[in-house]
């Protein structure tokens, strides 16, 4: 049982004018960066340096953070929330008064997050998201534990509090915690081209900021011969040069792991009576809801690499939910069975039902067609090289055959009267997303030209988070398939969320 009582107006905790002092004075020194850093190069070129231990300099440092205080100690004296009739109610502001409300049956999820310093003084904060926003609509930033639980469930109960009386939190059980060595294999099964891609940016583009540096305060008599290289040739010397390619991958390789750590660590689900319940993060603990109701779309993954180790992955989506959170509606690490259970929470049966309708073979041909192209790009630069180069595509066209070959193998889609699934994947990764029926919002035909001479179509089935691809079916099919969903959405009238 909870003890606390939400229609009557309620602040923060009082650690939370801690929290409230770091967000404002960190928003305000990023604001005030530009002129820190144009003071500082002022600093540099007329060679002298600040004096630190100057009355001016002290007592401007001691009057900002008596201002950051006041600012905190306002913002959580004018912070209150309370549940009334239903709605969801909050208070704030210092000088410009703002009263929020938002009805209860429109909030899609709450998060209970807590950063380093949350950890630091034990407190939580709470957000709440409703359909129809990209954005967290409403945070408040220190809560005890218990309380953000017993708010958190209220918020997501189908009950209405009766008589001012406790809010009783539902029985869970935990039903899968990621072990350390499933995090690291996944880590190390982890597409890292994205990572490689990124580091790579992340040096040239450094090595760009500290040139024009160098040109800004008329340092290339000490430093010039540093960056003789242009942009092409930089590019060029990473291409080229093996040892740093390899320390390259070797980056990679360890951001992709320690991501994986960081963002999963203590990864923990839970089944509750209506859905599952998501703990995770290291610098950044994160609890979510998964209502069954509210969930949009669910896509189950897995790769070469991973499916021979047992890791699969099963991700989530919901209406209009905050782009950056949706990257966390994720349970990585799952074995096979524990994937096909929570499958079939989700979606009861659903194995034993399902029927694989394959795609026209115009998706292997396309996938035939586009390899070529780009091998016989790549072969134009190689037209007056020794004749031995053209060795080289005998690995590149096996790959194009055997990855068209094993994606006209992996595509299919399944509709029967209340969900829509399709299968889909390349020569590594498999994919398998499940929709239902009900949730469809609009139902569209793509047809490109060459679909049309070939009398097929691709079907879109949107929902309220993303779309589902139904690809390359002959056009009486897809009409077919198009007429079935809007008839069944239109007809039963069920609810999406």
């Amino acid at each position: 049982m909870s003890a606390f009582n939400f229609e009557t107006p309620s602040r923060q905790s009082a650690k939370g004018i801690i929290v409230i002092f770091g967000v404002s004075a960190y928003k305000i020194l990023k604001g005030l960066a530009i002129a820190f850093i144009a003071l500082f190069l002022k600093y540099i070129k007329s060679d002298k340096s600040p004096d630190l231990t100057s009355p001016i300099f002290i007592l401007s440092c001691i009057g900002l953070v008596v201002l950051f205080l006041l600012i905190a100690v306002l913002r959580f004296l004018n912070f209150k929330f309370f549940i009334k009739d239903n709605y969801f109610f909050l208070r704030k502001g210092i000088f410009n008064k703002e009263e929020i409300s938002i009805s209860k049956d429109k909030i899609q999820n709450v998060y209970i997050k807590q950063n380093v310093i949350q950890q630091l003084i034990n407190v939580v904060s709470l957000s709440i998201e409703t359909a129809g926003d990209d954005k967290t609509e409403i945070e408040i930033t220190a809560l005890s534990r218990d309380k953000a639980l017993a708010l958190k469930e209220y918020l997501l109960s189908g009950l209405k509090l009766i008589d001012n009386k406790d809010v009783q939190i539902a029985e869970e059980t935990v039903y899968f915690k990621a072990s350390v060595k499933k995090l690291l294999l996944e880590g190390i099964t982890e597409n890292h081209f994205k990572s490689f891609v990124l580091i790579f940016a992340f040096i040239v583009g450094i090595y760009n900021d500290i040139k024009e540096f160098i040109s800004e305060l008329n340092l290339s008599s000490k430093f010039g011969k540093w960056f003789q290289l242009d942009n092409e040739s930089i590019i060029g010397l990473l291409l080229i040069n093996v040892t740093l390619i390899v320390t390259l991958l070797i980056l990679s390789f360890l951001l992709s792991l320690i991501r994986m750590l960081i963002q999963n660590f203590d990864l923990t689900v839970k089944i509750k009576p209506n859905g599952l319940e998501i703990s995770k993060g290291l610098l950044n603990k994160i609890n979510l809801s998964l209502t069954n109701s509210r969930i949009q779309n669910t896509i189950a993954s897995t790769n070469r690499v991973k499916r021979a180790l047992g890791l699969y992955k099963l991700s989530f989506t919901q209406a209009m939910i905050n782009k950056k959170q949706q990257l966390k509606f994720n349970i990585v690490g799952l074995s096979k069975l524990q994937l096909d259970e929570l499958i079939q929470q989700f979606y009861p049966n659903v194995q034993n039902r399902l029927t694989k309708h394959k795609p026209q073979k115009y998706l292997l041909y396309r996938m035939l067609w586009i390899g070529f192209m780009v091998i016989a790009i790549i072969n134009l630069g190689l037209y007056f090289s020794p004749k031995l180069f053209l060795l080289a595509n005998i690995p590149f066209i096996a790959f194009v055959i055997a990855n068209a070959m094993i994606t006209y193998k992996k595509a299919y889609f399944h509709i029967d009267e209340e969900l829509i699934v399709v299968g889909y994947g390349m020569l590594i990764e498999t994919h398998t997303s499940y929709l239902e029926i009900k949730k469809t919002q609009a139902v569209t035909l793509n047809q490109t030209i060459f679909q049309k001479r070939r009398g097929i179509a691709s079907v879109v089935v949107n929902s309220a988070s993303k779309s589902i691809t139904i690809p390359h079916v002959d056009l009486q099919t897809a009409n077919e398939i198009k007429n079935y969903l809007i008839y069944k959405v239109e007809y039963e009238n069920k609810d999406w969320m």
